[in-house]
């Protein structure tokens, strides 16, 4: 590398199709010699803009692909994330400046993840909205100096940078500013799901502001490229992680489209604050876990110098319960040009006024209708159709429910993890012998003697019901078992101050 000439560079960059002869030539006719350093003749490419840093550094190396994609040149990297890199690049021909966003290889040697990348960008590449930067091309490629195949989108290239970025220096927007760059954001996502699209990925990162100072969505369609989450919220991709925690947490159905609502919401409040809502970690667990969604600081609390009008969108967005929160990013909308026009005629009630009672009717609200917020329940259940009975049922009041259908390995959980659930509930319907002796040895083992235990039996399973090992912190109940009543079970071993039947009495109210 250090031995390669200006003439040897020179040859790379036209077999590399980087410059024509002719344009090399006039390089060297404007040198007057050949006879110049390396770095000379760099110096002299950069700054008649014939190349740029990116291309002369793979050139020094000898790199002879990733200087275009399609009918586009690269200029320069202009970000990395966890399943592209995007780029400067300009159309050879025409000189249009575009982005492109190319996969990595890793994905690309997946032919499943490669479709599926190029299935979501076709779909994005429908939407046309001002707030939403355009997909242009979706284009797969095969080059006889790479290995494998290439597969990249093409799109808009934006002057400006990222919300995150911009938050950073500048700490928080004013309510008008912040409240215009919500429309815009929101005005992107009631577009899109108009025609059946979420976006599934919506953070400060995934935000462009334009040197114009507008708003445009990025990454569209392209969360569902992402790995799935599993029934228990477990996720290998950290891209479905939050979306997956909000709606385990708010006990909403998986792939709810209010959650891009939600996390809507979290931006606002981050834009008018400065503080971010969900605190951030790479933990997963902690990332899943209900009380990073369930014990958010009232925004009234944090700025209660707010507008009144701004606080109260962002309320509403960030509501647990996603029943009461906005149902389309069209009501959303509504509210923010709303709250723009109030605060144009110098809205000056502030959300401090309201905190109060905000703070007290949000934490009754958590209370009543999350009975099981924070609690994990264990069930022990080979009959798969009484487990997804139990599971459904448990999970509508709040609970974190584990489903294991073998009671050895469900004792071997607890001796893993000293915590992996509050109680454990074993069945003896279909297993007998099996739950009575899983029951029995939870409570003699050291470690669980003190956590809460339920078996269920049959009428007719008198035998197992004698031999039970029982105690204050264990309880029988004979079939049929009616959920109610065993959700009041559980609330009296894990001494709930929570009373299920008030539950149901606020649900039924709100209802």
């Amino acid at each position: 590398m250090a031995d390669l000439t200006a003439e040897e560079f020179a040859q790379r960059v036209i077999d590399f199709n980087l410059l024509e002869h002719r344009q090399v030539e006039q390089v060297w006719s404007e040198l007057g010699t050949r006879e110049v350093s390396l770095g000379e003749f760099q110096n002299l490419m950069l700054r008649k803009e014939l190349l740029t840093n990116y291309q002369v550094e793979r050139v020094v190396k000898g790199l002879r692909t990733g200087y275009f994609y399609g009918d586009y040149k690269v200029l320069y990297m202009i970000g990395t994330g966890t399943f592209a890199r995007v780029f400067r690049t300009v159309h050879k021909d025409t000189g249009k400046v575009v982005a492109a966003k190319v996969l990595r290889r890793r994905f690309s040697e997946d032919p499943k993840r490669a479709s599926q990348f190029m299935t979501e960008g076709e779909l994005g590449k429908g939407l046309r909205h001002p707030n939403i930067c355009p997909i242009y091309e979706v284009h797969s490629e095969t080059s006889m100096h790479q290995h494998g195949t290439s597969y990249f989108l093409i799109i808009e290239f934006i002057e400006g940078q990222n919300l995150r970025d911009l938050l950073r220096i500048r700490g928080k927007f004013s309510p008008k500013e912040a409240t215009q760059l919500m429309i815009d954001i929101t005005s992107g996502l009631a577009y899109a799901a108009e025609r059946g699209l979420t976006h599934r990925d919506l953070k400060t990162s995934n935000v462009l502001i334009s040197s114009r100072g507008r708003a445009k969505l990025v990454d569209f369609g392209l969360a569902a490229f992402a790995e799935q989450v599993s029934e228990d919220g477990q996720a290998s991709n950290p891209r479905t992680v939050d979306y997956a925690g909000l709606e385990i947490a708010t006990n909403a159905p998986r792939d709810d489209p209010r959650s891009d609502i939600y996390f809507a919401g979290a931006i606002y409040y981050h834009m008018l604050t400065g503080v971010l809502p969900l605190y951030e970690t790479r933990d997963r667990q902690k990332r899943l876990a209900a009380s990073r969604y369930l014990n958010i600081e009232p925004i009234a609390k944090v700025a209660p110098d707010l507008p009144r009008s701004v606080a109260s969108v962002c309320l509403k967005a960030m509501e647990t319960n996603p029943d009461r929160r906005y149902q389309t990013n069209g009501q959303m909308l509504m509210d923010l040009k709303m709250a723009a026009k109030r605060l144009e005629l110098g809205d000056d009630s502030t959300a401090g006024e309201i905190r109060g009672k905000l703070e007290a009717q949000n934490e009754a609200r958590i209370a009543k209708q999350f009975e099981g917020y924070n609690k994990t329940i264990m069930i022990v259940e080979s009959n798969m159709d009484m487990q997804n009975i139990l599971r459904d049922r448990l999970k509508k009041y709040g609970y974190r429910v584990l489903v294991i259908s073998d009671p050895q390995r469900a004792l071997s959980r607890f001796a893993e993890d000293t915590s992996p659930a509050d109680i454990i509930v074993f069945s003896a319907i279909d297993m007998g012998q099996a739950a009575l002796e899983g029951f029995n040895q939870f409570a003699e083992d050291i470690h669980t003697k003190d956590k809460p235990a339920i078996l269920i039996v049959k009428e007719r399973q008198t035998a197992i019901r004698e031999a039970a090992q029982m105690g204050e912190n264990r309880a029988i109940m004979t079939m049929p078992v009616k959920v109610r009543e065993l959700r009041k079970l559980i609330h009296e071993l894990l001494k709930d101050p929570l009373d299920p039947e008030e539950a149901d009495a606020e649900t039924e109210a709100a209802q």
